[in-house]
């Protein structure tokens, strides 16, 4: 199935389960396009390991010289979406609800539940987007779930009732640490990338309770997981050597 924004065969988003199908879009992260999709990715500690650089995003070519190529086809199209975002905004949000309309009806004609989360690989207030009939996407597909990780303390979302998001943890800065704390009681549950050993149980720095930890890899559908527990994702591409905190080391 093709997509002018989205991602289908995302190997992540197709390990779904009770009978939903997901659909991502990814464009590029940080200041990559020119302009800050993840306004906190620096802060936080994620720039330079961004799931950008996982699976295929991350295959690059060596040149004739020997050195390695510093794009690829996946992040050049991350890159062109990103561009269309900004420069043709009216374009590119017609696109995306064109695009989400005709994944509403192939998730009829199989029998599926419609899944999307727009933040594949950005942090964008996407409750602030408005679109057509001054609507946001959101109410636009009202029975549509949506689902997305953020790093940005401020969001809230509590009343979109289609609209799932799940705080990405990281010690890699102090300051948003404690914003980190505070956010946390407006999110039902925290995503924790860890290095290679994931624990059964993981108390974030200055807590004094524990959480309950499943494993975030089996499915991407976190709008289904239990309140008060900690999504656990392993590092992928350059997270895997990332040693600032963003990376937890169980």
């Amino acid at each position: 199935m093709n997509f002018n924004l989205f991602t289908f065969n995302n190997p992540k988003t197709q390990k779904t389960k009770d009978n939903y199908l997901s659909i991502v879009l990814h464009l590029s992260p940080a200041k990559m396009s020119g302009k800050n999709f993840c306004p906190f990715s620096k802060i936080a500690g994620c720039e330079d390991s961004c799931l950008n650089t996982a699976g295929r995003g991350g295959i690059f070519k060596k040149s004739l010289n020997g050195e390695y190529e510093k794009t690829n086809v996946i992040q050049q199209a991350r890159y062109r979406r990103s561009r269309l975002f900004i420069e043709q905004p009216d374009i590119f949000k017609k696109l995306l609800l064109a695009d989400i309309k005709k994944f509403v009806g192939y998730c009829y004609v199989k029998g599926k539940k419609p899944a999307i989360r727009l933040n594949g690989t950005s942090d964008i207030l996407w409750e602030n987007q408005i679109f057509k009939d001054n609507k946001t996407v959101f109410e636009l597909f009202p029975d549509v779930m949506f689902y997305d990780y953020t790093k940005i303390p401020s969001r809230k979302v509590k009343h979109i009732p289609n609209y799932k998001l799940v705080w990405s943890y990281s010690e890699a800065n102090p300051v948003y640490h404690r914003k980190f704390l505070q956010a946390m009681r407006k999110y039902d549950n925290v995503a924790v990338v860890f290095h290679s050993i994931i624990p059964k149980t993981f108390k974030p720095k200055g807590m004094s309770i524990s959480w309950k930890v499943i494993n975030g890899d089996e499915n991407d559908l976190r709008f289904l997981d239990k309140k008060d527990t900690v999504i656990a994702l392993e590092a992928k591409g350059k997270a895997k050597k990332e040693t600032n905190g963003f990376v937890i080391y169980a």
